[in-house]
């Protein structure tokens, strides 16, 4: 009977802490893919970091801070504006290193949700974009480009989970107009909350695969916020030789 009583008067309070319940903090970053989770309405996250990468033999390029803004409108749908930022790129010389800067393209669009793991066994996300010529000149391209991506992901057993991204984009260039498609895989596992991946991502842009491969660690910092590092090499044809990356997540609930 007393505990029948504890039950009722507790009740309340349990029910208004699963109101209040935290969601699961889920990012894009790092890595190549997109997560195929949304924000959530109302909810406002911010990606950023920066990437030391050395292009090939001579050329090296540092580009900060990386912007990936996330705001949701609706439960399965978010906007979504993102830019390289300031791009530093050297040339190793005779004479010593050369250097040229500029700001990058900025790119808008959204992401909607399309399956639920829960009901069709993986989850499924749509990200249609559209690239803008905001960059420097020689940073990037002079024409309006649009793309899409899907991204797919679902759990393993022990913890582990799968994903993948396929993108292509409308891309302009000296030679006019052609397709690009990209596509990576992704496999991930966390412990208390830290999680680490490793991934392959192939770029394709003709007959050739500019394919390259990485990891990284993240680790929560509270509810809201994220920190990571990741690192990747190229392993065929003209992806860069090797990268270094580092940034933060932080986010914004709906209350």
């Amino acid at each position: 009977m007393r505990l029948a009583v504890l039950f009722v008067l507790l009740q309340p309070a349990l029910c208004a802490a699963q109101a209040t319940a935290v969601p699961e903090l889920v990012t894009d970053r790092p890595g190549f893919g997109e997560s195929s989770g949304v924000v959530g309405r109302g909810t406002i996250q911010i990606e950023t970091g920066l990437t030391l990468e050395q292009t090939d033999a001579a050329r090296r390029q540092f580009t900060a801070p990386q912007l990936l803004a996330r705001v949701g409108v609706a439960p399965r749908v978010e906007l979504r504006v993102s830019a390289d930022g300031w791009i530093d790129q050297s040339v190793r010389t005779p004479a010593g290193r050369v250097h040229t800067h500029g700001r990058s393209d900025a790119e808008v669009g959204g992401k909607v949700k399309l399956l639920d793991e829960d009901r069709a066994g993986v989850d499924v996300a749509l990200l249609p974009y559209v690239s803008l010529p905001t960059a420097s000149n020689g940073f990037g391209s002079d024409h309006y480009d649009p793309g899409f991506k899907i991204a797919a992901g679902r759990g393993l057993p022990r913890g582990f989970g799968l994903s993948s991204t396929f993108n292509a984009g409308d891309a302009s260039g000296d030679d006019g107009r052609a397709w690009q498609r990209e596509i990576s895989l992704s496999l991930d596992h966390g412990v208390g909350g830290v999680g680490a991946f490793g991934e392959m991502d192939g770029a394709f842009a003709g007959a050739g695969c500019n394919c390259s491969v990485d990891a990284g660690i993240t680790v929560p910092v509270g509810a809201n916020g994220q920190l990571d590092v990741e690192f990747g090499r190229g392993v065929h044809g003209a992806a860069q030789d090797w990268f270094v990356g580092v940034g933060f997540v932080v986010r914004r609930l709906h209350h």
